[in-house]
This record gives C-alpha cells, structure tokens and sequence, in this order.
C-alpha cells in the first residue's frame, strides 16, 4: 500500500493515519506533509517508533523540502526523492491512501 501525507502532521490525526502502516508499505511525503519528517520532531519520532514495529519506506519530494526551506532541516530517516520516483511508486502500488 502507498500511504501519501499531504498534509501537516498538526492539521490531521497523524497516530492515527501511523497507524494504518503495515509492513512493506510506503510512506511519501508531500507539500505541508513534509513537515512530519524534522528531525527531532514529535511527528519523526513517532514514525521511528512505528517503524520499529513495522518495517515500512518513508520518502519526501525533494522539491517540497527545498522549497519550504527544510533541507538542513529533514531527518536523515527520510529518502528524498524526486516527482518522478513519486510516479514510480504510484504505479508500484495498486491501492493508495491519501491524507
């Protein structure tokens, strides 16, 4: 399953949405998303803790780290990857979730 987050971990019930994450799903981070992914922040250590229990792929689009200023920012934890890669995984995934 591909679990998209589009919004701020802040503006959504983001435990819940965490989880809904199973083994082998993936994580993208997207526009205000993104968010959930600095370091040191409740909403990264909360999907550490998660993940430690189920193994899942957590990715961020480069394009909305870079543009909201995050890159110094980002915890290491997230594979930034470009729009395309975002097609790639769509494509991968047959069910998806957007939040």
């Amino acid at each position: 399953m591909l679990y998209t987050l589009f919004n701020s971990p802040s503006s959504c019930n983001f435990i819940l949405f965490l989880n809904y994450l199973s083994k082998n799903d993936d994580l993208i981070l997207i526009q205000d998303g993104i968010l959930a992914g600095l370091k040191n922040s409740i909403s990264m250590k909360k999907i550490i803790e998660i993940k430690k229990k189920v193994p899942f792929h957590i990715f961020g689009i480069k394009n909305d780290i870079e543009s909201r200023g995050l890159l110094k920012i980002i915890s290491k934890k997230i594979i930034q990857i470009e729009y395309k890669d975002f097609v790639f995984l769509s494509i991968k995934h047959k069910q998806q979730i957007f939040w």
